[in-house]
């Protein structure tokens, strides 16, 4: 694990983050819209973020919890990991290998 890894993934999280409709989302459509049998994902403003037809989708309840003030603040954990590793901070193996390198290469789709 490198700390420019690390680097990359904060960076396209907050690419899309700072892109995305401004949270917190919430995954209940608004009362004065009948639903039915979907599911919506709604941003604070009102805007339409994401639609299901599954009905209580725990998709949409997954997406409305992972708004862009959440992978923000996972970007800066990642950022911070990999100044620490910059600067020969000593951290647990576990905190970096296991966590940091799971964050990062999960979110860029490496293996």
């Amino acid at each position: 694990m490198t700390a420019e890894t690390l680097r990359r993934a904060a960076a396209l999280m907050r690419e899309r983050a700072e892109a995305a409709t401004p949270g917190p989302w919430d995954d209940t459509a608004p009362s004065d819209w009948a639903s039915g049998e979907e599911s919506w994902v709604w941003s604070e403003s009102g805007t339409n973020v994401c639609i299901t037809h599954e009905g209580d989708d725990p998709d949409a309840t997954h997406i409305a919890s992972w708004h862009p003030a959440v992978a923000l603040e996972v970007a800066s954990l990642l950022m911070t990991l990999a100044d620490f590793m910059d600067e020969g901070e000593p951290l647990p193996d576990d905190l970096v290998d296991a966590h940091g390198a799971g964050i990062a290469r999960a979110y860029l789709g490496e293996a």
